[in-house]
């Protein structure tokens, strides 16, 4: 039997947000202080209250973050309202952005979905990737063992950079670099990985 589609506005009213680290991620400050210039046109899907976007909003041309929970909305336009970020409350998978991205960060959101749902994520990364974009994975929480298991329980589900590998490489993303950080969170440490991805330049 399939994991119960979880309902994120349920989560946000009742305020069972276990994911929210109430500031930026440690693991994605130093991974975007390591690079030079601005990342671009950014994109964070499955933004929450939006601490990252906030942060990217000083390091990019343009950041647009979207959120399937209007309660998640609401919070994260109150945070970033002074910084130039576009808030949209709609489906990452339907949502029609209008652009294609430089950059795009995802943490908890591929491990928030159905596993099910994997494919398409990846199908849909590629898309909005523009040709030499690159896109960002906080890889967590890493479980070997059962970051196939359709029926895992979850959010968060159990992943892998194997899984990630499954539904990107097909749509021609190539990995850049895999990493531990020693920025992460201590409770997640063990079970996290940075990983770049990047959508390679179409050649003339």
């Amino acid at each position: 039997m399939p994991p119960a589609i979880v309902d994120w506005e349920k989560r946000w009213v009742d305020e069972d947000t276990p994911w929210d680290l109430s500031g930026v991620t440690p693991a994605l400050r130093d991974a975007v202080e390591r690079q030079a210039g601005s990342l671009g046109h950014a994109l964070v899907p499955g933004c929450g209250a939006a601490y990252d976007v906030a942060f990217l909003a000083g390091r990019c041309a343009t950041v647009t973050a979207i959120d399937v929970a209007p309660g998640a909305v609401e919070v994260a336009r109150q945070k970033t309202e002074s910084t130039g970020a576009d808030i949209v409350l709609g489906n990452f998978f339907e949502h029609d952005f209008g652009r294609r991205f430089d950059f795009i960060f995802d943490y908890t959101f591929f491990c928030a979905i159905q596993p099910c749902e994997r494919p398409r994520w990846g199908k849909r990364m590629a898309e909005l990737l523009g040709d030499g974009g690159r896109l960002l994975t906080l890889v967590f929480p890493i479980d070997e063992s059962k970051a196939f298991d359709p029926n895992a329980e979850g959010p968060p589900f159990p992943v892998s950079v194997a899984a990630y590998e499954d539904v990107l490489l097909r749509h021609g993303l190539i990995k850049v670099s895999e990493s531990r950080s020693e920025h992460s969170v201590k409770p997640r440490r063990d079970k996290e990985l940075v990983v770049w991805w990047e959508k390679p330049k179409q050649k003339l």
